[in-house]
């Protein structure tokens, strides 16, 4: 493995965020059908993390806490509403841009677009639109308020067009697609990959990451091939899943955002080098969170991390050095629309906290992470009180430790066309 503290230059940096990807299923993590041989094939070339917790189960707080590494608590971002990522915390672009990186970003996702400041520290970034312009009919005929977000091939070749156009070497590339989470839309033809899991439980979702994963190695070899991406990191990431059919009978748990359950917080990480500097093969083993993806890049890189970050690099642990110094038990939190939800997860345990009402569900649960949580009927509390006192102390006690932040304003209203979206997507009642 090349010592990467001797490079003669840094090699740029690829951040791709499948949005709603569930860990659980890739081949590389263990899922029998041939839903991701591209990533799967990046997984085996590279460092595959096994266990990684998001600190929120939707979008907006989950990349939050992923970029600048801090709690979403701690950000103030709580809400779909009126609340933005606020510029006192230094994200991962700032950091990489203030190393002499070009930045250029590109979302499917309103949720993180500029209305709501998440273009810090980038050089270019592009948005999210509702409507493609340009695949209007030429007499305007296409219907009031139909969604038709950026494909993963458009934010793709949007940022091999901005790398063409924009800056030099090195670059930090960040991208983030939608089909997983649109699965359920009829509109998304996925015909040319579903096939495979026809009578499968959820095959629309899973035909979905079947296209993801096919576009992500389009990309990877037409990045490759241009000038200056000889040598390139690239971090394919969700930040969060999606419950699909695993929780009846718990109200609304098919989705995510109002409840806590692994489904919809265990994520995949795969880092894949195009030289030496990573093990190849690799799987770490130490569980991590979604928070500690920024310190561990910088450190990777060799530059130094933002003070006051909440996260812990994983490169020792990569490297089989000296173990991450990381809390006995991670906290995830969501108060998306009604729901109010915290939850630990532990060795063993998963403790999770219904703090307003959500049929099936109780509001103390002590959660078998071996077995599919399916709220009341599977609630080990009774049989386990004493691990249920200690889970709730602790959780009390990081409460304490991390007061939550007031939320920070946009600094004007939301675009129409943005809340059409965001609408279509699920947000904003």
């Amino acid at each position: 493995m090349a010592v990467r503290s001797q490079w003669s230059s840094r090699p740029n940096v690829v951040l791709i965020i499948i949005d709603t990807l569930r860990q659980d299923k890739l081949g590389s993590y263990g899922f029998p059908k041939a839903t991701s041989p591209e990533l799967d094939f990046m997984a085996e070339r590279g460092v595959r993390f096994d266990r990684v917790i998001a600190q929120s189960s939707w979008t907006r707080p989950s990349i939050g806490s992923l970029l600048t590494s801090q709690y979403p608590r701690t950000l103030g971002i709580y809400k779909e509403k009126d609340q933005v990522l606020a510029d006192d915390f230094v994200t991962l672009a700032e950091a990489l841009q203030g190393a002499g990186y070009t930045t250029l970003g590109a979302t499917a996702n309103a949720n993180i677009n500029t209305s709501f400041n998440f273009d810090q520290g980038f050089d270019n970034y592009v948005d999210s639109t509702v409507l493609l312009r340009w695949m209007r009919d030429s007499d305007g005929a296409t219907p009031h308020g139909e969604q038709t977000l950026q494909s993963a091939r458009q934010i793709f070749d949007s940022l091999l067009a901005q790398a063409q156009e924009h800056g030099s070497p090195p670059y930090y590339l960040q991208a983030n697609v939608m089909e997983v989470h649109e699965h359920h839309d009829e509109r998304m033809d996925l015909s040319d990959y579903e096939a495979p899991f026809s009578g499968q439980p959820s095959s629309r979702y899973l035909a979905a990451i079947r296209l993801v994963s096919a576009e992500i190695e389009r990309f990877r070899i037409a990045l490759s091939a241009l000038p200056g991406f000889e040598r390139t990191l690239f971090v394919i990431v969700s930040d969060h899943g999606e419950g699909l059919s695993d929780h009846a009978p718990v109200e609304d748990s098919a989705g995510h955002g109002r409840l806590l359950y692994e489904s919809q917080v265990l994520v995949p990480l795969i880092l894949y080098a195009t030289d030496d500097s990573l093990p190849r093969g690799k799987v770490v083993a130490t569980p991590s969170r979604l928070l500690d993806l920024m310190p561990t890049l910088l450190d990777y890189l060799g530059l130094d991390t933002p003070t006051g970050i909440a996260g812990t690099s994983m490169m020792g642990a990569v490297d089989n050095l000296e173990p991450p110094h990381l809390p006995e038990h991670f906290v995830a939190e969501t108060e998306l629309r009604s729901s109010d939800v915290a939850a630990i997860y532990g060795p063993g345990w998963e403790y999770i906290e219904h703090r307003a009402p959500h049929a099936g569900t109780d509001p103390r649960e002590l959660q078998d992470p071996r077995r599919t949580e399916r709220g009341t009927k599977t609630n080990q509390l009774e049989a386990h009180p004493e691990v249920g006192v200690a889970l709730q102390a602790y959780l009390q006690e990081w409460e304490t430790a991390h007061p939550k932040a007031d939320p920070t304003a946009p600094a004007k209203p939301l675009r129409g066309l943005e809340e059409e979206q965001l609408r279509a997507l699920g947000y904003l009642d």
